[in-house]
């Protein structure tokens, strides 16, 4: 609707997990370089968590783009509840034909059996669980018990947890200490700081931007976005999307503190801050604390 106006090739603020968008602030960069590392000389399980929004999905995706054609991922996200269905999913997604009549011990000699194939052909296998938080005591079984499969000392299958805290705070409990001592790479994705929003607003629009882009937003907005969205990537497209919306019915390229304000009262349910709020940047956790 406004790609015209403000001379944009494609909507910049779009929710998609399109890899060119993605903004690595220094939180990002460091966990996708080490879980490529830790995947890639297959050193043990990996925990990634964040609040709604913080861009877990995306990081997940951008990691299974990064390891490329050498390592065969499989992404499954909202993990099926039972155990049976789980192992069934993932056999599914890793190219075994799986019969609607099979029974789990079935499926996991199927299961095994291919992995072990595909170690002998040098084929690396990561699984990556996206919204694990809402994996079963079961499913959790489960993840252990394939994290157990090994021969000649590697690992068969290397294995990502991404969730909400509630998965940190799940793993606490001490009935699943064998699978949290699997875990050797831990990240949780806090807020943006205030120069990271700044930074990523920018990298948007310059991806999207067509030749002589009309579009910009003043520090003024800038610091009423990261107010008004805590630094939470998803709330920043959504505010950022619509005030460029505003803009366009106003005529006007250049989105000010006011048109943020205006989107804000009339096109979200936020409450305006009358000041940005402070956070920490975003910090590296380690799980075993």
């Amino acid at each position: 609707m406004y790609l015209d106006f403000y001379k944009f090739k494609e909507f910049p603020f779009a929710l998609s997990c399109d890899e060119r968008f993605f903004y690595e602030s220094e939180i990002h960069a460091e966990a996708l370089a080490n879980m490529i590392y830790t995947i890639q000389q297959r050193k043990g399980m990996v925990l990634i968590t964040g609040e709604v929004g913080a861009g877990k999905t995306f990081l997940g995706n951008v990691l299974q783009s990064r390891l490329g054609s050498s390592c065969l991922t499989v992404h499954i996200q909202n993990p099926p509840q039972s155990g049976k269905q789980l192992i069934k999913a993932i056999s599914s997604r890793i190219g075994i034909n799986v019969s609607s009549t099979a029974d789990k011990i079935t499926i996991l000699e199927q299961l095994e059996q291919y992995l072990i194939r595909l170690h002998h052909r040098n084929r690396l296998v990561a699984l990556v669980l996206d919204e694990a938080q809402g994996l079963t005591p079961a499913s959790l079984e489960e993840i252990r018990l394939l994290w157990n499969w090994e021969i000649e000392g590697h690992r068969l299958i290397q294995i990502v947890l991404i969730g909400q805290p509630e998965l940190r705070q799940k793993l606490q409990n001490p009935r699943w200490e064998p699978l949290r001592q699997r875990i050797v790479l831990s990240y949780h994705l806090g807020r943006l700081s205030p120069e990271d929003v700044e930074k990523y607003i920018d990298h948007r629009i310059r991806v999207a931007a067509d030749e002589g882009c009309l579009a910009s937003f003043t520090p003024a907005a800038k610091a009423e976005v990261r107010a008004a969205t805590d630094g939470i990537p998803r709330s920043i497209n959504i505010l950022c999307d619509n005030a460029l919306l505003v803009g366009y019915a106003k005529g006007v390229h250049i989105i000010d503190r006011a048109i943020i304000a205006e989107v804000i009262k009339d096109m979200t349910c936020w409450q305006i801050k009358s000041s940005p709020v402070s956070y920490e940047l975003n910090d590296r956790m380690d799980f075993a604390e």
